[in-house]
């Protein structure tokens, strides 16, 4: 037990008062003759012994009023521990009382039954009180006093952050700073409300304290700051970040700090042992969303404590009950980019919590040349039922630009505005011309088909006819089972390659002749030779991916369901190739040998896609090599291919917050600096290494739209990208006590619900359980006993009339 005024204890002399009265003020007896009455004789050792018996009883009830208000003011605190009673104890407490008056109950009806004289009734039931009393208060240290006392003995022998209010402290606060914080109450957004306690608290420090301020930011550095002044300063320049990490890994961060700072402090003050200069402890202040923390704990944050019984950590929660909310989550788009003059498909999701207006307006805007939004189709009204509703809505992409960015935004007044807006981008190219040659065209009817439905302008030529036809005026040029091209048109296709054009060729065709394939002009560019055509007799072969990072097959690496979609056509036939030593395998046939069935080999900037089996459904021809055609599969590996071919590769360009944005780019289009335009129209500079492919933007974390240009270079690249936050980071549902309590089932470890009690926990844990009230209310007890047992003197037995 330690004392906060430990003086007033002098106090305690005032209780030999009532001693020093008694003795004084005690009554001499006078000898005064009577005349010899036996029976007066009789009783008079009796009532003498009564009566000194409750002098005495009187005498120590004084005594003990004045200790008990003497040790009240010198305000005594116990160690930290739960001194509460349990609801069991709080049984027994009622089993002593129940057994007690019960019996005292019962054993005066058995003396009724009794024939005793007045004297003696009174006599008898005073023993009985007595003695009901005293069995009472043997149950109650039986059943509650000896269960108590062994609980909180357990207790202080576990060793805690012991201090007093003198000493200094060593704090350091751990504020999340995540998208939930911005929910504002009473015109204060929860991180301004985590920094105005974090003040309330630096303002009670003794002198000599030091503090850290952090927040959930993972490349945030926790340093101890000169004096308290510093981390008053650092708590008025938070900052909210899209980007947060959990609070797991910060809070360990935050401990290891205080283990440094500590053996800092030990090896300049030459202290040992467990000496330290400061009490030590951690607050963290958050909303404790369920994003906030990662529950189960893997940071190890439970054994690190046990070894720390020096510090202690307080979990504040500065959430709101019952909070309202509305926001735009799952925002998908059909795709990543399109064709001018296709629609655009968005699909989103709208959640809401009780009691915020019934209808809200969900619009959708595209951004014009000069930065503006401008609506594009009709408002689209949601009823906020606390439910979550699927919409989606068409847009048409413009015919001008290479990209279309624009925001979503639900007109819902509620306490958390982010999530109400989100923002898309989408790539947009002009539609891609390409030459179809076919000895028969309509073994190239499949293929344009399949092109036409991405808005291409296809031309379907004969091989007779193929050169009359310019190649340099086509993005893209397909060959489809020509039995015998001869050198002319294998020259033409070189020279279209070697200045940057897309060849795919389909060798589907039992007519193919291999030998006009193997000439010395065919060779300069072909990836693969065509030997014999092979038949999978025992099972059909399969698809398989066989370069998984290729940027044609990234979107069948990438999403199963396409993969596995493609991988369910059955092929019955392909070519044996010889495949050349510079062509690379990307898919092959499952089967004996696993044959190549798709191709790629380069020619000066150009490259040559080869594809070994056919791409039609013709009775006579493609019927009896495959069945691709009649797979969804097919119409995402020709947009694949033809966006490979096109160097107009499809990559991502809608992100979340934290994750790293890959820009390919060209090899036509490279560029060694470039200027990235961020949300509120900051500008920050970059460089592309010789070495790299695409542009590794690790830093694109604020929500908004970005924009990519290369900076002192013809080069006509272009990359627009956005960027949102993880819906999860509004979900607002608290994580309950239990699972923050196994983040380390410690008493180091205190949770907080009202922000209001964080003074009186953090006085308990440290100076331990103030018993002020409790020894106000045992003055109080003792000064009505001694009220009472003054005025028993003068009782008078009740007399029979």
């Amino acid at each position: 037990m330690t004392l906060i005024n430990s003086s007033l204890l002098l106090g305690l002399i005032l209780a030999g008062i009532p001693l020093i009265l008694h003795l004084v003020m005690r009554a001499r007896p006078k000898r005064i003759e009577f005349p010899a009455l036996r029976l007066l004789k009789a009783r008079q050792p009796s009532n003498a012994r009564r009566m000194r018996l409750r002098q005495f009883l009187l005498l120590a009830l004084r005594i003990l009023l004045i200790c008990a208000l003497v040790i009240a003011i010198a305000r005594p605190s116990l160690p930290a521990a739960n001194y509460s009673l349990r609801w069991w104890e709080w049984l027994g407490i009622i089993v002593s009382a129940g057994f007690s008056v019960a019996g005292y109950f019962v054993l005066i009806r058995r003396q009724e039954q009794r024939r005793l004289t007045a004297a003696g009734q009174l006599q008898h039931r005073n023993r009985l009180k007595v003695w009901c009393l005293l069995t009472g208060l043997l149950l109650l240290v039986l059943l509650t006093g000896i269960p108590w006392g062994v609980r909180v003995r357990a207790e202080l022998l576990s060793p805690g952050n012991e201090g007093t209010e003198d000493i200094p402290v060593a704090a350091v606060f751990l504020i999340d700073n995540s998208i939930s914080m911005k929910y504002r109450q009473e015109n204060l957004t929860r991180l301004e409300a985590a920094a105005e306690r974090a003040q309330d608290l630096l303002e009670q420090f003794p002198a000599g304290s030091r503090a850290a301020v952090a927040t959930a930011e993972t490349d945030e550095e926790i340093i101890f700051q000169a004096d308290l002044s510093g981390a008053s300063s650092r708590l008025e320049s938070l900052e909210f970040s899209a980007v947060p990490g959990t609070l797991n890994r910060q809070l360990r961060a935050a401990i290891e700090a205080q283990v440094e700072h500590r053996k800092l402090v030990q090896e300049q003050a030459g202290l040992g042992g467990s000496a330290d200069l400061f009490a030590r402890d951690i607050y963290v202040l958050s909303d404790f969303s369920r994003a906030s923390l990662q529950i189960p704990d893997e940071s190890g944050l439970a054994d690190l404590l046990t070894q720390l019984n020096w510090l202690h950590v307080y979990l504040v929660d500065l959430s709101v009950p019952n909070p309202m909310n509305a926001g735009i989550t799952q925002l998908t788009l059909s795709d990543e980019s399109s064709v001018t003059g296709l629609d655009l498909l968005l699909s989103m999701s709208v959640t809401s919590t009780p009691g915020l207006p019934a209808v809200a307006t969900l619009e959708t805007s595209l951004i014009d040349d000069t930065g503006q939004e401008v609506r594009s189709g009709a408002p689209v009204l949601v009823k906020l039922d606390g439910n979550a509703s699927q919409f989606q809505t068409v847009l048409k992409l413009p015919g001008a630009g290479t990209s279309v960015q624009g925001v979503v935004r639900l007109t819902a007044e509620d306490p958390l505005m982010e999530d109400n807006v989100r923002y898309f981008s989408c790539g947009v190219r002009p539609a891609p011309k390409v030459l179809l040659i076919a000895d028969r065209p309509e073994e190239s009817l499949y293929l344009k088909n399949a092109l036409q439905v991405r808005r291409c302008q296809c031309l379907s030529v004969a091989t007779a006819s193929a050169g009359e036809h310019a190649f340099a005026g086509f993005d893209a040029v397909i060959l489809v089972g020509l039995q015998r091209p001869d050198d002319t048109l294998w020259n033409a296709v070189a020279t279209y390659l070697q200045s940057g054009g897309g060849v795919f060729i389909v060798a589907g065709s039992s007519r193919i002749q291999p030998g006009a394939w193997n000439t010395a002009a065919a060779r300069r560019f072909l990836p693969a030779i065509p030997l014999t055509v092979v038949r999978f007799l025992n099972e059909p072969g399969q698809l398989r991916l066989a370069a998984t990072q290729h940027p044609l097959l990234r979107d069948f690496q990438r999403e199963e369901a396409l993969r596995v979609e493609l991988g369910a056509a059955a092929f019955d036939r392909c070519w044996a190739v010889e495949p050349q030593p510079e062509a690379n395998v990307l898919m092959t046939l499952s089967g004996p040998g696993s044959r190549p069935a798709l191709l790629e080999r380069t020619l000066g900037e150009g490259r040559c896609l080869m594809f070994t089996s056919a791409m039609d459904n013709l009775r006579d021809g493609g019927s009896q090599w495959n069945n691709l055609v009649t797979s969804w599969s097919f119409l995402a590996l020709v947009e694949e291919l033809l966006a490979h071919l096109t160097s107009q590769q499809t990559f991502p360009r809608n992100f979340i917050s934290g994750t790293p944005v890959d820009l390919p780019v060209p090899a036509t289009q490279r560029f060694e600096q470039f200027l990235l335009r961020r949300p509120g129209l900051r500008q920050t500079r970059g460089t592309l290494e010789p070495d790299q492919s695409s542009v590794l933007l690790t830093d694109a974390g604020e929500q908004g739209h970005y924009l990519l240009k290369p900076f002192e270079s013809p080069s006509p690249f272009e990359a627009a990208f956005s960027v949102n936050f993880p819906d999860r980071e509004t979900e607002l549902t608290r994580i309950p006590d239990d699972q923050l309590r196994s983040l380390a089932d410690t008493e180091q470890l205190t949770i907080i619900r009202n922000p209001e009690d964080l003074q009186n926990a953090v006085r308990a844990s440290r100076l331990g359980v103030e018993v002020f009230p409790v020894l106000l209310g045992l003055v109080l007890l003792l000064f009505c006993a001694e009220h009472l047992m003054s005025n028993f003197f003068y009782d008078q037995a009740p007399t029979a009339p």
